[in-house]
Parts: C-alpha cells; sequence; structure tokens
C-alpha cells in the first residue's frame, strides 16, 4: 500500500512542522509549501490525496488557492486552515463545493493535534472507500 500524499500551504513553517509530525505518524507523505506561488508546480508534480490550504497568506490567499484546484479539476480532498472569522470559513467551504471541490472540513487555528489527527486518519480511512 503506498502512502497517501498530503500537501499543505501555509505561510507559517512551524505550522507545517506541527501537521507533518501528526501526517507522516499516520503515514501519510507530506509535502509543504510557504509561498503560494510554489503550490501549483508542486501540486502539478505530486498530484495529492490531501491537500491542506491557509486561507491568508501574504500575496494571495487560500480563494486564489481554491481557483487554481478548480481548474486542474482537482480530485484531492481539501481542508482549509485558518484563524480567520468563522463566517469567513465557511464562505470558502461553500465556495470550494460551488466549484465542485471535494470540500471535508475547516480546522481553527491555533490547530488541537487531537482534533487534526482524527481529522487525518478519518481522510485516510476514507481512502479506501
Amino acid at each position: 500500500m503506498t502512502a497517501q500524499q498530503l500537501l499543505m500551504c501555509d505561510d507559517e513553517p512551524d505550522v507545517g512542522a506541527f501537521v507533518r509530525r501528526i501526517a507522516e505518524d499516520l503515514g501519510y507523505q507530506m509535502h509543504f509549501t510557504s509561498r503560494a506561488d510554489g503550490f501549483g508546480p508542486l501540486y502539478r508534480s505530486v498530484r495529492p490525496d490531501v491537500v491542506i490550504l491557509d486561507l491568508v497568506m501574504p500575496g494571495t490567499d487560500g480563494i486564489e488557492l481554491l481557483r487554481f484546484l478548480a481548474l486542474e479539476r482537482s480530485r484531492a480532498r481539501i481542508l482549509l486552515m485558518s484563524g480567520f472569522d468563522p463566517g469567513i470559513r465557511e464562505a470558502a467551504l461553500l465556495l470550494g463545493e460551488a466549484h465542485s471541490l471535494d470540500m471535508v472540513g475547516i480546522v481553527a487555528k491555533p490547530v488541537r493535534a487531537a482534533e487534526l489527527r482524527a481529522l487525518l486518519a478519518r481522510l485516510q480511512d476514507g481512502a479506501a472507500s
């Protein structure tokens, strides 16, 4: 069984390192970029099973990356991660769904390890279905 590919884009490398520890413990192969302009090329080379996007980053935002994923006709399961206003997070989730993306949820920052571990484990279990 090959490891599921997880791609994360977040301007906070410490958050990426935190997610990496949890994801790799669960058997994911994690890829990370802290720059939104590096997301597209990395996405195309990895073709991840799961994508985690920060909604607020310098120079662009998670909404632009959702548009990119829609244009790519992404089949990845997409998780939003943000400390932004809950209404904005929910609007971004609905926008992704409107673009026919597989939006699986929102994790509020600061991220709780147990919550993220449970969600990533559930996504991994759902891969077989």
